[in-house]
């Protein structure tokens, strides 16, 4: 980061800048329009007739069709425990680790150094962000892409499991 200003292979990007250079009626316009569609976005994505789950942080089988606050949650931090570590963050337990449903669930939320496939789970945050890769699953081929990213490496931020 470069002050208001985010360094990429390319040069500086000026998106910070131009929401910066806003008036505060169109800060207050933008901010309104991105909370709609925050608000009306899916938890979650079921595709391939209930074979294919989508999801941010992680999922069980048994949340399909629901959106409640317990579903929320676990989609959005994993599942917690309600503890926090010493950095503040969330104590998570490894949800993926005792997974036994049909359904393939996608998710990110937490940095790993190589996509993270365990009991039909696959975790492909591979810390694009924190200089990692990018990771997609190709599906129904069930076949990982990474591709470097081009922000600096951050080791610290990625989580071994």
């Amino acid at each position: 980061m470069l002050g208001n200003k985010v360094q990429t292979k390319h040069g500086l990007e000026t998106t910070v800048a131009e929401y910066l250079s806003l008036s505060s009626i169109e800060k207050t316009t933008f901010r309104s329009k991105f909370l709609q569609l925050y608000d009306s976005s899916p938890l979650y994505q079921v595709l391939d007739r209930n074979n294919l789950i989508i999801a941010h942080a992680g999922f069980r089988e048994e949340f399909i069709g629901k959106n409640n606050s317990k579903v929320k949650t676990f989609v959005l931090y994993g599942d917690i425990t309600g503890e926090t570590n010493p950095d503040g963050t969330p104590v998570r337990r490894d949800w993926a680790k005792a997974y036994k449903g049909k359904a393939v669930i996608v998710y990110g939320h937490t940095p790993v150094k190589e996509p993270r496939v365990i009991n039909n789970t696959y975790n492909i945050d591979t810390g694009a962000v924190f200089g990692g890769q990018l990771t997609a699953l190709r599906y129904p081929e069930m076949k990982l892409e990474s591709v470097p990213a081009a922000m600096p490496y951050v080791p610290e931020k990625f989580r071994l499991i």
